[in-house]
């Protein structure tokens, strides 16, 4: 018997949109909203005006559309306890709580916990002040990566190769604090030098399932200049992912915090973002983050053959190791459309048009509105393109055939998404 369940994704991105997409074609699922959603996932779901970070709001909500299931989408409701009063709502949720969100919301959290539980990573100190970490480059030397302790939106990160770079983001951090109370502390960390690839996991407290691997183009030029955004573009899965790498990730890094989580009262239960470094055949972890990333869920999520409800639900129920995935052997590309200038200054509101003539094609929306019938950039990521193929090569052949298709003024994007692994290859 088909059962007909409602879900709620919290969030407004192309994140939210492939969730929302692949949700929709669940047997198990009648209907899904979206809050606040965008211009795109109003046409294919419904949206909520709400704002995400008013629990009370959220509640209301969920009872009112008798929601089944809350998948939460972006990191900032995770921090801030969503989860928690939730779930002392009696409401089906899924996430980390807000003890276990610290994982992402503070870097040095996260780091004393890989020391505590000896998960491999580079080695880090936490600074209070431009004159500490002065002090700690003299006795390291260059490069250096400085972090941001709490959420900056994925652009509190500096990787100083050189004096000026260095000078230049204690200047952002400290002086101008272009990240507020996200960067009172920060974390100085030894820059490893080796290969980037993204694993996901979803976890259930007690066991986990990897979901795939991604690698993200965080640069917003091509051969990654320029500066860090939200992200450019992913494709998945990655030649870097061997079962070797894949195995050790698990033993070495996965297992260890879902163990220490659960040591520490609060299981870990969600979404695990593991971004870790190759150096030498072993992965040593860059960063975790709580959720799935955006733009690595559009390529993610469209390869998930098996139902993501059943998989979020048994995750919650603490069922995951009786759920089978099934994961297509097909590589996945993505390509963000972005208005000219972003990370910094862009326009807004241009007429995007192309959208309409698509047939089969991929597109999940980002940064747009939808009035007077047609579709208008309202986000500095606006569009992101997918394509599929039975090798990279042909994967990101097809997704440039789509990009080329739709206009906007403005319209900016990366030519050299892929690019790497064809190298690796």
């Amino acid at each position: 018997m088909i059962s007909s369940k409602k879900v709620l994704v919290l969030g407004g991105g192309g994140r939210e949109y492939a969730f929302a997409w692949k949700l929709l074609q669940d047997p198990e699922v009648d209907k899904v909203f979206c809050a606040p959603g965008n211009g795109g996932t109003d046409r294919i779901c419904e949206n909520l005006n709400l704002d995400i970070s008013n629990h009370e709001q959220v509640l209301e909500a969920i009872r009112k559309h008798n929601i089944d299931l809350t998948l939460i989408g972006p990191e900032a409701p995770l921090a801030n306890g969503i989860v928690d009063y939730l779930e002392l709502n009696n409401i089906k949720v899924f996430g980390p709580d807000q003890y276990a969100s610290q994982l992402e919301s503070s870097k040095l959290f996260a780091r004393d916990i890989m020391q505590e539980y000896n998960i491999p990573q580079p080695k880090y100190e936490k600074c209070s002040s431009a004159d500490e970490v002065e002090v700690l480059k003299k006795s390291w030397g260059l490069p250096l990566v400085i972090k941001a302790d709490g959420l900056a939106a994925g652009k509190g990160v500096f990787i100083c190769e050189t004096e000026e770079s260095f000078n230049e983001s204690l200047n952002l951090m400290f002086k101008e604090n272009q990240f507020g109370e996200a960067s009172q502390n920060v974390s100085v960390e030894e820059c490893l030098f080796g290969e980037e690839l993204s694993v996901f996991a979803v976890c259930d407290g007690d066991s986990y399932k990897i979901l795939n691997t991604a690698q993200d183009h965080k640069r917003v030029f091509d051969d990654d200049k320029g500066p860090n955004t939200g992200g450019m573009g992913a494709y998945s899965p990655t030649p870097l992912s061997t079962d070797s790498i894949i195995l050790k990730t698990e033993k070495k890094i996965v297992e260890p915090i879902l163990r220490a989580m659960k040591d520490k009262g609060h299981p870990y239960k969600g979404f695990l973002y593991i971004g870790i470094m190759i150096v030498d055949g072993d992965p040593y972890v860059i960063e975790f983050n709580v959720r799935m990333g955006d733009p690595e869920t559009q390529v993610v999520i469209p390869l998930l053959s098996s139902s993501l409800y059943k998989l979020l639900n048994d995750s919650i129920e603490g069922n995951l190791s009786h759920s089978h995935l099934k994961i297509s052997s097909q590589i996945a590309v993505t390509v963000v459309l972005a208005s000219e200038g972003y990370p910094n200054s862009y326009k807004k509101g241009m007429e995007i048009s192309g959208i309409e003539d698509l047939d089969e094609a991929l597109v999940f929306h980002a940064g747009t509105n939808f009035k007077n019938g047609s579709f208008f950039a309202s986000g500095g990521r606006v569009l992101n393109v997918i394509g599929f193929g039975d090798n990279l090569q042909d994967a990101i052949r097809s997704t440039y055939r789509i990009v080329d298709k739709i206009k906007f003024e403005g319209k900016y994007f990366r030519k050299d998404i892929g690019q790497k692994g064809l190298n690796y290859k």
